[in-house]
């Protein structure tokens, strides 16, 4: 009777080892559901116009602008550069050159242009903006071209992404989901509900966008503005360190536990 019972004691251990090589699995397993974008996202999905969330100019703004004609002489006096130090630019709205020669929108919401004078554009598109400037150079020029870039638009993308920094931007309808883009994507434990910072000219605020419903393309933030912060929050696994837990390490240890229990009785 004594040695049935020990049968029983004994075989009682082993069964705990299966269950806690299934706790352990599951614990470190992440829902499909957390990782994916846009899952509610259907082919009969409501259409989201991106016509009205292009970046409007405001005051403050830095503007890279060129007007230029065929004749070098002539384009050298509306621009601000020195004659014969214009250089092409390697496009990037990073540049320093064009930060140089940019001019900054002032309080009133006017550039002050070579020749052309001041020129109000707050509250325009950078399209809008250079037909602006193209119609005010018709009074001194015929058939000028006018390029126009807005080059102090940087976003802040931080937290569970794979390249986190500042991102300097020439896209003035660069979403949410551009600036995780470019910052890598984000890593297996960031949070599909991330957080949006905008700074504004009554405060600062705040908005959690979830990237996993398509309504995330609705909301007033999900179109990014210069100085925009983008904070991707961890997991609870990684926040508790799940993420990075000895699984290997307490399996051994349990293993060897078992082992001794067993060796004892």
């Amino acid at each position: 009777m004594q040695r049935v019972q020990k049968s029983r004691k004994r075989s009682i251990y082993p069964a705990i080892f299966p269950f806690l090589l299934f706790v352990m699995i599951v614990s470190s397993c992440i829902p499909q559901s957390r990782l994916v974008y846009l899952q509610d996202m259907h082919e009969t999905g409501d259409f989201v116009s991106t016509e009205d969330r292009k970046y409007r100019i405001q005051s403050g703004d830095i503007l890279y602008v060129r007007v230029m004609t065929t004749d070098p002489d002539v384009s050298d006096l509306f621009n601000i550069e020195e004659r014969g130090t214009y250089r092409a630019t390697t496009g990037d709205v990073g540049d320093p050159h064009m930060f140089l020669y940019g001019y900054s929108v002032n309080s009133q919401g006017n550039i002050e242009l070579p020749v052309i004078g001041d020129v109000n554009i707050t509250g325009h598109t950078i399209e809008e903006a250079q037909k602006v400037i193209k119609e005010r150079s018709k009074e001194y020029l015929v058939d000028a071209t006018v390029s126009v870039r807005l080059v102090n638009f940087k976003v802040t993308v931080l937290g569970e992404v794979n390249r986190p920094g500042t991102y300097n931007i020439y896209d003035e309808q660069f979403t949410v989901m551009d600036a995780i883009g470019v910052a890598g994507d984000m890593t297996d434990y960031g949070r599909r509900s991330v957080h949006v910072v905008r700074k504004t000219d009554d405060g600062r605020i705040f908005e959690k966008i979830d990237l996993t419903d398509r309504e995330a393309a609705a909301s007033e933030l999900y179109y990014l503005q210069p100085n925009d912060l983008v904070y991707v929050e961890p997991m609870l696994a990684k926040r508790f360190a799940l993420a990075e837990f000895p699984y290997s390490v307490l399996f051994s240890a349990i293993s060897s536990l078992i082992l001794l229990l067993n060796y004892i009785n």
